[in-house]
């Protein structure tokens, strides 16, 4: 049975009905809701694909008005994640932020001697942060400043990193007696996975 606005019905005694042509008011009312409720799940204040690009752009390489081919900020390497966890550091927003200072913060964050990091490699990152549009240079001066956009990426990317990622995959590669959320729903898909496939053998 079909609910008049479309929405399937399997089985009405789900929603405690019969199937009695009686029930199909209450039938009605209960497809409208469900289909409001899922209109608005669907609704998205923001474009996807802008999304997309947005990350492409962030992660992946750009090409310059001068044809100049930057690299991207890869997503979960230790390099990238130390020039973003950087953007966050309050030193450097009051005054702005040199080649130095940025070299020995990240070579801190990266567990590194800041001598070891290079100017030139700096000069690198700092051309990938600004062909971006994440850091801007200050007018005059050689040194830098985290831009809106810069500030509001580095903080989504990061705890996105930190607190979804790797947590998350914490959880799944360490055996313990008292799974979590994640590791059960894990092992729920494994079970259904299994299932189907066992269901398809015998059907075969």
């Amino acid at each position: 049975m079909r609910s008049p606005v479309g929405s399937p019905v399997s089985d009405t005694r789900d929603f405690h009905l019969g199937k009695r042509l009686t029930h199909l008011p209450a039938l009605r009312e209960i497809g409208f809701h469900a289909n409001r409720r899922l209109l608005r799940v669907q609704r998205l204040s923001h474009d996807p694909i802008t999304g997309a690009d947005a990350l492409t752009t962030i992660t992946g390489p750009v090409t310059t008005a001068t044809g100049t081919r930057v690299p991207g900020l890869r997503f979960a390497d230790g390099r990238s994640h130390a020039l973003l966890s950087a953007l966050l550091d309050f030193r450097l927003h009051p005054n702005g932020f040199t080649n130095k200072d940025l070299r020995t913060l990240t070579g801190e964050l990266r567990g590194l001697d800041p001598d070891t990091v290079s100017a030139g490699q700096m000069t690198y990152d700092l051309r990938r942060l600004k062909t971006r549009n994440l850091i801007v240079r200050i007018e005059g001066t050689h040194r830098y400043q985290v831009t809106d956009l810069g500030l509001d990426t580095a903080k989504f990317l990061t705890c996105v990193h930190d607190r979804v990622l790797r947590t998350g995959l914490s959880e799944l590669a360490a055996p313990t007696t008292t799974p979590g959320r994640l590791r059960s729903a894990a092992t729920a898909y494994r079970i259904a996975v299994d299932t189907l496939t066992y269901t398809a053998q015998l059907a075969a």
